[in-house]
């Protein structure tokens, strides 16, 4: 356990919204997930995948006859339905094979699943190059399931542009690299600016602490027309996510490392408490959250777009869904930070391209430049979001930028060419220069949010329901059948 022990101590160093908060935005197609689940990928870390002409079969340019050539496998191929993804597959798929006329791209379709994922490597039947949570990167970097790809990393041209505390997340204890951060995100609050303004709010003025946030959504909960003022996730995984964000924002942690370098549950202690009573208070004291609970992301943002609830917690790749999936009114919609309770700190997460140990070298080197083509060519960031704002997509959101320096400013000065989205409104999440990032929790997150779930739905579905307790059972649950296992 000692590479994730570090991990988690090295991740303990907080990033700050001013060193990485700029506008960008992502050039790949968004994954089959919800745009901002939990191990989901999100727009950054999206990539595209299986190709096929108009009559099914593979669209690959003809070698030449006396190349070796070289087939390299990867996962999450293009959504099948959806032409663009796949016209974009096939356009990049003809630009690279200038670079690398020996290469083929199988890139099959289907995202991250941590368990099949497991499966396939450990059977040897894994695809070269693999896209994951962050969250998942420092166990399969400590199980052996990662090739190490320092020197390619490094020689790469713009290696030294990387964002230093980005790249941490795919480096073990030796500073050796292992994966290829591909996006990020930072929980924050999105509202509805009209209806801010019918309730006599200021929409350039989101609430920034739970209590206020607690009086906004009482003004903007309205009986009559069934509008809630806050909405919340509870299923999934995805509430014990959020409810990680919320106990950051508490000032407290989930789990910690004991002097014997075993692992302790710590999400019981009086800022998780905190967090809870307050959920529970808007809840059923306020009564300013929706009647329907269990609720995921694909649950609240249709109540968002029809204007059925005012204000919810989100990555802001969620703007995209809101205008594209959901043909909202995107200039109705700002972001601002996460509020906060006396930690001034928000829930980052993201996902990274990790590659194969069992690959051959000439393969992974292949993996390798096709995924540095397909994620960073700046000609080619540039034709998507120009595609992108063609097709009336949302460009401009706000993202946790991958890089510094020149190359960033490059990326971010297309973004800028191409951007159609309100900037203007998301000034108070970029401002927060206040908040910090942690990381999502580095042992067993899913687990410890699938537990974290029904500490939710407790508080949203029982109004008898005691904050303390519910925490209690739940530390106690994840440490004997979660850490105590892991660490015997």
């Amino acid at each position: 356990m000692t590479g994730i022990a570090q991990r988690g101590a090295r991740l303990g160093v907080l990033l700050v919204f001013s060193f990485l908060l700029v506008l960008t935005a992502c050039g790949q197609a968004p994954p089959p997930a919800a745009p901002d689940a939990p191990a989901a990928l999100t727009d950054a870390a999206g990539a595209p995948a299986a190709l096929t002409d108009a009559a099914g079969a593979p669209a690959t340019a003809t070698p030449t006859p006396d190349l070796q050539m070289l087939s390299i496998t990867t996962t999450n191929g293009p959504d099948e339905n959806n032409p663009a993804d796949i016209a974009r597959h096939i356009q990049l798929l003809e630009e690279f094979k200038a670079e690398r006329p020996d290469v083929e791209v199988d890139a099959r379709a289907g995202g991250f699943d941590r368990e099949a994922f497991v499966a396939k490597l450990a059977g040897g039947t894994m695809e070269d190059a693999y896209l994951v949570a962050f969250t998942d990167t420092q166990a399969l970097i400590e199980q052996g399931y990662a090739a190490d790809i320092t020197e390619l990393m490094q020689d790469w041209e713009h290696f030294a542009s990387f964002n230093p505390e980005v790249l941490r997340i795919v480096q073990n204890q030796d500073d050796r690299i292992f994966g290829v951060p591909v996006g990020g995100y930072a929980l924050g609050l999105i509202y509805n600016r009209k209806l801010f303004q019918e309730a006599g709010l200021d929409p350039d003025q989101p609430p920034t602490t739970w209590d206020e946030l607690r009086e906004y959504a009482q003004k903007l909960t309205d009986p009559n027309t069934g509008r809630a003022g806050f909405a919340e996730l509870s299923k999934g995984n995805q509430g014990g996510w959020h409810f990680t964000a919320w106990v950051y924002s508490f000032g407290g942690d989930l789990q910690q490392q004991q002097p014997d370098g075993t692992w302790a549950a710590t999400f019981n202690s009086e800022p998780a408490v905190n967090a809870l009573q307050t959920l529970k208070a808007m809840r059923w004291e306020d009564q300013s959250m929706t009647e329907q609970q269990l609720l995921e992301v694909k649950d609240v943002l249709p109540l968002l777009a029809t204007e059925r609830v005012a204000m919810a917690i989100m990555a802001p790749d969620a703007l995209r869904s809101l205008k594209t999936q959901y043909e909202a009114n995107i200039e109705d919609f700002g972001i601002g930070p996460m509020p906060q309770g006396g930690g001034d700190a928000t829930l980052a997460g993201g996902a990274a391209w990790m590659f194969n140990p069992q690959s051959s070298p000439e393969a992974l080197q292949a993996a390798f430049e096709w995924t540095i083509f397909r994620d960073f060519n700046l000609s080619a960031y540039e034709a998507d979001l120009q595609g992108q704002q063609e097709r009336d997509q949302l460009v401009g959101w706000p993202e946790l930028p991958l890089f510094t320096g020149d190359f960033q400013q490059q990326r971010a000065a297309i973004v800028e060419q191409y951007a159609n989205a309100p900037l203007q409104n998301y000034a108070p999440y970029v401002a927060a220069t206040n908040i910090q990032l942690k990381p999502e929790p580095s042992i067993e997150a899913q687990k410890l949010y699938a537990i974290l779930d029904t500490v939710m739905q407790a508080v949203l579905t029982d109004p008898d329901a005691d904050p303390q307790q519910a925490l209690d059972d739940a530390v106690q649950q994840f440490q004997t059948q979660v850490l105590d296992q892991m660490q015997e």
